[in-house]
C-alpha cells in the first residue's frame, strides 16, 4: 500500500507527497509561524502538487488566510482553550472541484436525520471487544489490507502500527472465533486535549452487528478516563454508514474537505465531525 512521508519541517510535523497529492500540515509548532506558510508554498510548487492542508489552533490561523488559504472545516474546543481549524490552499483549481456534489450532499442529509438517535448499544454474543496492542499488530495489519485499496497512512504495515502504539494512539479490536473482524483507533494530540477517532475499518460478513458503534464507545470511553474532552473525526463524505455513526453518536457536522485524501482508491472528499462532553 503506497503513502507520503511523515516528518518534521521544523518542529512542526508534516506528511507529504505525491500518493494524496497534498502537504499536510498534522501539527503546527507555534514557533515555527508565521514563516512556515512560506515554507509549505515552497515546497508544494519544487514538488508540484496541487493542495496544501493544515490542522492549526484558530489564534495561529492568520498568516494562512492572508496567503489564501480557505476555512474549510472547524472543531470547538480543540486545543486547550481554543478553536482548531482545518484550512486549505489549492494550486490547481481542479483540486477544489467537486464531481459528485449532489451525492455527497444526500450522504449528509441521511447521516443529519439519524442525529442523536444513537448507536446499537451491546454486541451480540459471538463478538468480542479489547484493546489491541503490539500482538496484535500483524492481524490488525491484515486486517486494514482487505479493507483498504488505499489508505493515507501505511496502516497494513505492522511495524507503522507497533509505532503508533508505542506513541498516542490507542487501538480497540472485535474478534469472533479469535479472528479480528473489525477495528478502530483514537489518535491523541500532542497536548492531550483531543482525540481523532479513525482507522474504523469491519470485514463486510459482520457488518450490521454493531461493531462501528461499539468500537467508538470504547475509544471516547478510554480517551474521557484521562480527561479528554474533545472528540473529532474526518470521515469518508462517501460513506452512509461512517457519516452515520457520527451523528447518531451525537456529533456535530462542521465542514468538508474537498478531494482532500488518498483512500479506497482514489481521492476523496472528507466530512469533519466533532463532540465536546
Amino acid at each position: 500500500m503506497s503513502h507520503d512521508s511523515v516528518f518534521l519541517l521544523g518542529r512542526s510535523c508534516v506528511q507529504c507527497g505525491p500518493f494524496n497529492d497534498r502537504i499536510y500540515l498534522m501539527s503546527l509548532f507555534p514557533e515555527d509561524g508565521p514563516g512556515i506558510v512560506d515554507e509549505l508554498f515552497d515546497m508544494a510548487a519544487s514538488r508540484d502538487l496541487s493542495k496544501i492542508f493544515a490542522k492549526v489552533p484558530r489564534s495561529l490561523a492568520s498568516p494562512f488566510v492572508a496567503d489564501g488559504f480557505e476555512m474549510e472545516a472547524e472543531v470547538p474546543g480543540m486545543y486547550p482553550g481554543e478553536d482548531g481549524v482545518f484550512m486549505s490552499f489549492y494550486r490547481r483549481q481542479w483540486r477544489k472541484e467537486l464531481e459528485n456534489g449532489e451525492e455527497l450532499d444526500k450522504v449528509l442529509a441521511f447521516a443529519n436525520a439519524k442525529k442523536g438517535k444513537g448507536n446499537v448499544s451491546t454486541l451480540p454474543s459471538f463478538l468480542s471487544l479489547r484493546s489491541l496492542g503490539p500482538a496484535d499488530a500483524a492481524a490488525l495489519a491484515g486486517l486494514y489490507g482487505r479493507i483498504f485499496d488505499t489508505y493515507p497512512f501505511p496502516v497494513d504495515d505492522p511495524e507503522f502500527l507497533r509505532m503508533e502504539m508505542a506513541g498516542n494512539v490507542r487501538f480497540k479490536g472485535v474478534f469472533r472465533d479469535g479472528t479480528l473482524v473489525g477495528a478502530a483507533s483514537a489518535e491523541i494530540g500532542p497536548d492531550g486535549h483531543s482525540a481523532e477517532m479513525t482507522d474504523f475499518a469491519v470485514e463486510p460478513s459482520c457488518r450490521n452487528t454493531g461493531i462501528a458503534g461499539e468500537l467508538l464507545r470504547a475509544l471516547e470511553k478510554d480517551c474521557a478516563e484521562f480527561g479528554i474532552n474533545c472528540f473529532y473525526t474526518i470521515a469518508r463524505a462517501c460513506s452512509y454508514g461512517i457519516n452515520s455513526l457520527f451523528s447518531k453518536g451525537g456529533y456535530e457536522f462542521s465542514g468538508q474537505l474537498i478531494n482532500n485524501t488518498n483512500i479506497g482508491g482514489s481521492l476523496e472528499s472528507m466530512n469533519v465531525w466533532y463532540r465536546l462532553p
